[in-house]
């Protein structure tokens, strides 16, 4: 069996996570660390391996010398519902291998830097090579559904045994090849090393139940639609925080001339940096906080008015906000806009104030910019703060060094297929992380 065959088979196991146990295949999770193991049997072999909880499996390789403070990697093996199949050009478990591309569900998200974990590892195991700074993989299964039960019970665990790791490697921002044209047409390899906070916020708006035939003035379902409209149309306020000016100096760095210029001097073209990066969502979510309405819920019959109507609003808060402080701007607006009928609560586990940035400086930055310069010709290595949420902020208080990067080339045409039907990734890319993994654990991540 290759490499990606065995990744193949990874991905046609349908670890889909759900905020309700019932609506999961606990057989399918259970299963999911024995048929890992029979995958990687030299890497298994290697290493100890300990369930922690329901949905957590940790590996640890021992080193050669204990003195020195491991490496943590992380990675999550459940993935989002695939939606509706006959979106998909090939069934969304099917983990088909074709034109050059390895297709389904996870394979980007998350389970492509899972595999390269546990393949760079089975790689060097077989050629019995021993690293001499200790390596603990970390895989959680139920990171798309906040955590809880795979990432934060491992992080619990580390914290009662005392451990601190040298650096945290988990997915994250990638080689872009597209995304940033606005700023250089070179490739960018973007390493998180922060984290915008994640909330979800329930609007609960009240009305006059009856009959559709003698409407009331205010229904709930009118109060609730204009509660979100004025949250749409009144977004937060674009600013600039330490994370994209450090990418817009390592951008400016490279490029040189003038527009190298403005990158490296943010501060003085603030304006025309805010509108470039404006220009599409993926970049505009770096400057705010964003909310989106999700979920949203009221009436049964079409000739019934209902007494009540909900809606789930999700916020990514971006650092020097917090939840308190973006909790009262929804309430704010929200009561700007409807004459009272509309509360606005938390979402129970749903709350995660912002990471904020950790290193990019230092020798395991310059490991993992050396590393990259290494393997793609005429990149440009750049901070880059995470504008979704991984398992990393579980262990924010293990490490100073704390880095979100698959490390792959991802084009914007890929991005898209993240959490929608037709997910895939290039063979070539997924080879290329298989590569940089290996290179890093067989060097300890430092340049000694």
């Amino acid at each position: 069996m290759t490499a990606v065959d065995r990744l193949s088979e990874l991905i046609k196991m349908p670890t889909v996570s759900a905020y309700e146990p019932k609506d999961e295949d606990d057989e399918v999770f259970a299963a999911f660390p024995d048929r890992l193991a029979a995958l990687y049997p030299a890497a298994h072999g290697a290493m100890e391996r300990r369930l922690v909880g329901d949905r957590g499996v940790v590996y640890t390789w021992r080193g050669t010398d204990s003195h020195l403070e491991p490496i943590l990697g992380l990675a999550h093996y459940d993935v989002v519902p695939p939606g509706e199949e006959e979106a998909w050009d090939r069934p969304p478990f099917s983990g088909e291998i074709a034109d050059g591309r390895i297709h389904g569900r996870g394979s980007l998200d998350d389970k492509g830097m899972l595999a390269g974990w546990m393949e760079a590892v089975e790689r060097l195991a077989a050629r019995d090579f021993r690293p001499e700074r200790t390596l603990v993989l970390a895989f959680g299964g139920d990171e798309e559904t906040s955590g809880f039960r795979g990432a934060g019970s491992i992080a619990s665990l580390f914290r009662e045994e005392g451990r601190r790791f040298a650096f945290v490697l988990d997915e994250g921002g990638a080689v872009a090849t597209e995304q940033l044209s606005a700023f250089t047409d070179k490739p960018v390899a973007l390493i998180g090393c922060a984290e915008k906070g994640y909330l979800t916020l329930t609007l609960n708006a009240s009305g006059m139940s009856g009959h559709a035939s003698a409407p009331p003035k205010r229904s709930a379902v009118g109060r609730l639609s204009a509660a979100l409209a004025a949250l749409e149309a009144n977004p937060a306020p674009s600013r600039l925080v330490d994370v994209p000016i450090g990418m817009l100096r390592a951008l400016g760095h490279a490029v040189g001339g003038l527009k190298g210029f403005i990158l490296t001097h943010p501060r003085l073209f603030r304006r025309v940096l805010l509108k470039n990066f404006a220009g599409t969502p993926s970049t505009a979510s770096m400057i705010r906080t964003t909310l989106a309405p999700t979920v949203i819920r009221g009436g049964e019959r079409d000739n019934v008015m209902p007494d009540k109507a909900v809606a789930r609003i999700n916020l990514r808060i971006l650092p020097g906000e917090t939840v308190e402080s973006v909790t009262g701007r929804v309430r704010s607006i929200v009561a700007s806009a409807v004459d009272g009928g509309v509360t606005v609560e938390h979402v129970e586990g749903s709350v995660f104030e912002p990471v904020p940035a950790g290193l990019s400086t230092g020798v395991y930055w310059d490991r993992l910019k050396n590393l990259a310069e290494s393997i793609w010709p005429d990149v440009v290595v750049a901070p880059y703060l995470m504008t979704g949420t991984t398992d990393s902020r579980w262990y924010r208080d293990l490490s100073d060094s704390i880095f979100r990067f698959i490390p792959m080339e991802v084009g914007t045409e890929e991005m898209k297929c993240v959490h929608a039907p037709n997910e895939s990734v290039s063979v070539k890319a997924w080879e290329s992380a298989v590569e940089f993994l290996e290179r890093l654990i067989g060097t300890g991540g430092s340049e000694s």
